[in-house]
């Protein structure tokens, strides 16, 4: 079976088969809280620091962050969120 690796400058996740079980924390996303979005706009990215805390402390290995807002500058939102 193939795996797959996720890798940041710091830290490596490999997911698999053969592989523990991953928890992928998935709160930070505006599309399904909408909420985000305009805080993310307005540059206000505390309820995104707070979620990602709170994921990796309920055992998250890897954050999946999304900026997608409609009209926004996707690109320069998901940078400054993580």
């Amino acid at each position: 079976m193939t795996d797959t690796v996720i890798s940041s400058a710091t830290k490596e996740v490999v997911i698999g088969f053969d592989r523990p079980f991953v928890i992928i924390g998935e709160r930070i996303n505006p599309t399904g809280r909408k909420s985000l979005g305009p805080e993310f706009v307005a540059g206000d990215f505390s309820r995104a620091e707070t979620d990602a805390l709170a994921q990796v402390e309920a055992g998250a290995k890897v954050l999946d962050v999304n900026a997608g807002i409609p009209g926004a500058d996707e690109p320069a939102i998901l940078q400054q969120v993580i």
